[in-house]
């Protein structure tokens, strides 16, 4: 006969195996209810169209609705709130941009946008393009003979972006500080509120995606300058980029996918594989980069290399928050 010890020891594993087990027959399971996946931005914009066509296709693999709730405001502070208020089991999702990255430099978070998150996957990455409305296009052709304007008349012209903090408001802060300019700031709850201030001239410019853009040009309601990339655009050929126009300014946004801190690295895994299926799969790709977006491979889009974004972006652009003083409201 065993020892009492031994006894004890043996009824203590079982007893702990027994506690996990639940958990364990929950993960392998998963999903088996609807997933939410909340987008800091206002329904209507480039974030919340492409979280759509993707829950879609990643519905279809999952077996489960993939419901996509907009949560706008504070830079994207309000959505990351509700993602870390949210069970870390999977079920509630965030994707967002770039700026993510920046959101504790500007309101003082006590958090760091990588490690007290979970990455799971990229999305698409994009490049902004700097645009007027048509009822400034004769006064601004090119984007040189808006900086000339913008210089001789500090304070006059204003642009837009889609919140203190967002994509959009860092690509235009290192714009102005390159350019030095006085430009006067109006920040909107999300991209498409954004768009429609512009073509109704309460703003004069804005950086905003090809997504958005190409549409209003096809409608005639705006004018593109430039394009805040590497090179010009296929989408955009005939328009030069930003350096072309002797501004270093050239920032590749990318989207991704957040879980809460302490998701079980299993499902983790779980919806990195699926995220990357539904990219890879033909029609959404097709779709994704219709609107100009680059799409991730497969093989190249992992835990890691998400991580090592927001690290980087964090580090460059957190920066130049603090140096240009910008606070949430």
């Amino acid at each position: 006969m065993l020892p009492i010890k031994s006894w004890l020891g043996i009824g203590l594993v079982a007893f702990a195996f027994a506690a996990q087990a639940p958990d364990s027959a929950a993960q392998a399971k998963y999903p088996i209810r609807p997933i939410r996946i909340l987008i800091p931005f206002a329904a209507g914009g480039g974030t919340d169209v492409v979280a759509r066509i993707v829950g879609q296709r990643l519905s279809e693999q999952v077996g489960q609705p993939i419901i996509v709730e907009a949560k706008p405001g504070a830079g994207g502070a309000i959505a990351v709130n509700e993602l870390m208020r949210s069970d870390p089991d999977g079920y509630t999702l965030l994707l967002t941009t770039s700026s993510h990255a920046t959101l504790p430099a500007l309101s003082k978070l006590p958090w760091h946008p990588s490690n007290d998150f979970v990455p799971v996957a990229a999305v698409y990455s994009y490049p902004f393009v700097f645009i007027t409305n048509s009822a400034n296009s004769s006064r601004f052709k090119t984007l040189g003979d808006f900086l000339a304007y913008a210089r001789a008349n500090p304070g006059k012209v204003n642009w837009g972006s889609s919140g203190l903090g967002g994509p959009q408001h860092l690509t235009g802060l290192q714009f102005i500080k390159l350019a030095k300019v006085e430009m006067i700031h109006v920040p909107y709850r999300g991209n498409a509120p954004m768009m429609q201030a512009l073509v109704a001239d309460e703003v004069q410019a804005t950086f905003d995606t090809q997504t958005l853009v190409l549409p209003q040009m096809e409608a005639g309601k705006v004018v593109p300058l430039a394009i805040a990339s590497e090179r010009r655009s296929d989408k955009l050929p005939n328009v030069p980029t930003i350096r072309e126009g002797g501004l270093d300014v050239a920032i590749q946004i990318t989207n991704f996918v957040l879980a809460p801190k302490g998701t079980p690295a299993a499902i983790q895994s779980y919806l990195n594989k699926e995220v990357a299926a539904a990219l890879g799969d033909a029609a959404v790709r097709a779709r994704l980069e219709s609107f100009g977006h680059t799409v991730p491979v497969p093989a190249e889009n992992t835990i890691a290399s998400v991580k090592q974004h927001i690290d980087g972006f964090h580090a460059t652009y957190g920066t130049l928050v603090t140096e240009m003083g910008i606070k949430a409201d």
